[in-house]
């Protein structure tokens, strides 16, 4: 998986030219609708921006391979209960289980097959009623996919990432029995936020 380290400094910043808020914007948006009193699993959350949308009613495993994002998420003001955990989300095993699994950007760093791992860990840690919330990049225009292979490009430069190309992400959802609960567009619907759910 690619380490952030290298941009940590700057990615916040490099974000903004290219989308203004909207990536901060999709990835807060159904935040608002999270029950008091939940537990929350946020996996490459990276600079922490999204911490601070949570009460203090809601605990919270951070899981980050960057240990530069998390220092950066630790400085973020949140009434949350935060635990940070510097791991790669391939490697990560936890015994407990979450209301709400949170994906900000993150699905787009792995290979199809890695995805099938990662869907599988999420998985375990899920319970009936446990809401995933999915944010990413699902470009329709010529332009919008341009985009993203330059996206690519860069990110395999500057961080090391190993994949070149976007998932296809509705397929794995509904390969893993998710059913699509609800979802909003952003810049001009190239980015989408989703809220699942396991088909029980």
């Amino acid at each position: 998986m690619a380490n952030f380290n290298r941009i940590a400094g700057i990615y916040d910043a490099l974000k903004k030219i290219v989308f203004k808020d909207q990536l901060e914007n999709a990835a807060q948006h159904f935040l608002k609708d999270i029950s008091q009193n939940s537990s929350i699993i946020i996996i490459g959350g990276g600079s922490g921006q999204l911490l601070k949308c949570f009460d203090n009613t809601h605990k919270i495993s951070y899981v980050e391979l960057s240990s530069k994002m998390i220092e950066k998420a630790k400085k973020v003001r949140t009434n949350a209960e935060v635990k940070f955990i510097n791991a790669d989300i391939l490697n990560f095993h936890s015994i407990q289980h979450y209301d709400y699994v949170i994906t900000p950007f993150i699905l787009d760093c792995f290979k199809e097959n890695e995805l099938h791992i990662i869907f599988s860990k999420i998985e375990a840690i899920n319970h009936t009623a446990t809401v995933w919330i999915h944010t990413d990049f699902y470009p329709k225009k010529i332009w919008q996919k341009v985009l993203v292979k330059l996206m690519y490009w860069f990110f395999n430069l500057a961080t090391g990432l190993s994949t070149s190309k976007l998932p296809d992400f509705d397929t794995i959802f509904k390969k893993h029995d998710f059913i699509l609960k609800s979802k909003a567009s952003f810049f001009h619907s190239m980015i989408e936020s989703k809220i699942y759910q396991k088909i029980e």
